[in-house]
């Protein structure tokens, strides 16, 4: 989703950036500024989105926008319609070669235009739609997989792009299967990243798609259809089906949670080696840098943070030890797609070995504070009410009660890590959502203390 407003925090040692970095005011910059393209081509940009951010308090603002031609573009479909271009805040140097400077009003900005960002070199063969399908139709070919794609037909989607970070594309075609002759579609989902990131979701995908293939068939793994290491890419299967609150909207909610606790309590036993330990200090510290970095943001919450942050410390240190699992770690409602009641579970960037009650916590936590974002459509009782539910099944399923003094402390490092995210990404209302978050936290915390001393 892109945006033609952003909300950016005033910092101490950034300065002001809002209104320098304004689509409307990027746009103006851009067509003047950008003199390496054509004249014509910046002459015809009509309009200005911003389609993500990286804001690190202190340190750097990194913000990637599409100029486009046609302004009715839709929203979900900005690439490859118009000129990507991020800019970062304050400048580097030695600047790359790359880029080039662009002066706004009287500040410095580096800019960067699509494909030259110079950590995500591999998605240069997605600029062209030739380029696009001929890697695609290798990755084929070396898996022996029989199918001929329609260069014509092809489709592309830009899902995800953090500057110097990560790249994720769907790609969409038709072929012709080299077998049977028959015309069919296939979807897949391209990422791009540093390639040892790449090499280790690799080894996740292969090792859990074939995990899951060996079960009932009510859990999926997206399977690897293709990557080239050295350039930072992995594809792998773009898996259709609903969201979770598309599911839970249409259907028994009680049911549908009853598989998302089977589901989970699955994943908590998939067998795979390497992952790091995510410890009681690990915790700590995630609740320490998520504090430090939106009380950069929101002066205001400072001392209400730093003294969640204290408490979590304090009653991780008391809480009793759990026998670690297989983590998600990222574990939320946006994290599966449901279609004939089989369940796929995406982004395994973060996966680690842990107490399960972490993703129980995250995924409980993320489901109440849906009735918080206007964009998920979902109000506060429907939220609260499907989070309950879940842990309900939850302990039906696996036969064990939550912890609620574990599960309260995780419950609020998911409160200021999803705030943080927010805040990081500049998403629309972050700033509700994180003194939202801090309140939830208190009363989380304050909740368990009344429970400790309660005759």
């Amino acid at each position: 989703m892109t945006a033609s407003r952003i909300d950016i925090p005033c910092d101490a040692v950034l300065g002001d950036w809002s209104a320098r970095l304004d689509p409307a005011h990027v746009l103006e910059v851009g067509r003047e500024q950008l003199t390496h393209i054509e004249s014509d081509i910046r002459a015809s940009w009509q309009a200005c989105r911003m389609i993500e951010a990286l804001y690190h308090p202190g340190r750097y603002l990194r913000i990637a926008y599409v100029l486009l031609s046609a302004p009715s573009t839709p929203q979900r479909r900005q690439w490859p319609e118009g000129q990507i271009v991020y800019l970062h805040a304050p400048v580097r140097r030695p600047i790359s070669r790359r880029g080039v400077e662009l002066r706004i009003d009287d500040a410095t900005v580096e800019a960067y235009c699509f494909p030259n960002d110079r950590r995500l070199r591999g998605m240069r063969k997605f600029a062209g739609k030739r380029d696009a399908v001929a890697t695609w139709q290798r990755w084929i070919d070396e898996a022996a997989g029989g199918f001929a794609i329609d260069a014509d037909s092809l489709q592309r989607l830009l899902v995800r792009y953090v500057p110097e970070q990560k790249w994720v594309i769907r790609l969409r075609a038709e072929g012709t299967s080299r077998d049977t002759g028959r015309t069919r579609k296939r979807r897949i989902a391209v990422r791009a990243a540093r390639g040892e990131s790449c090499a280790r979701l690799l080894d996740r995908h292969r090792a859990l798609a074939a995990w899951a293939r060996c079960g009932d068939g009510s859990l999926i793994v997206p399977d690897v259809v293709g990557a080239d290491i050295a350039d930072g890419l992995l594809a792998v299967e773009w898996i259709r089906g609903e969201t979770l609150v598309e599911t839970l909207q249409q259907n028994d909610p009680g049911e549908v949670m009853e598989q998302v606790a089977r589901t989970l309590s699955l994943w908590h036993t998939a067998p795979l080696d390497g992952l790091p330990s995510l410890k009681r200090d690990a915790l700590v510290q995630n609740a320490r840098d998520a504090a430090a970095d939106l009380g950069a943001a929101c002066p205001p919450l400072c001392a209400r943070l730093d003294a969640l942050a204290g408490e979590i410390d304090a009653r991780l240190g008391a809480a009793a030890d759990s026998e670690p699992v297989t983590l998600h770690n990222d574990f939320h409602w946006n994290q599966l797609r449901i279609k004939r009641g089989r369940f796929a579970v995406l982004d395994l960037e973060r996966m680690a070995r842990g107490d399960p009650l972490v993703d129980v916590a995250n995924f409980a936590t993320q489901l109440r504070m849906l009735g918080l974002r206007d964009a998920a459509g979902v109000d506060a009782a429907t939220a609260e009410k499907w989070s309950g539910l879940f842990l309900d099944r939850w302990a039906a399923v696996t036969g064990r009660a939550v912890d609620p003094d574990r599960f309260r402390v995780y419950a609020v490092v998911s409160l200021l890590e999803l705030a943080r995210g927010m805040m990081r990404h500049l998403r629309e209302g972050w700033r509700e959502l994180a003194e939202a978050c801090v309140q939830r936290g208190e009363s989380e915390l304050a909740a368990g203390a009344r429970q400790a001393v309660s005759p």
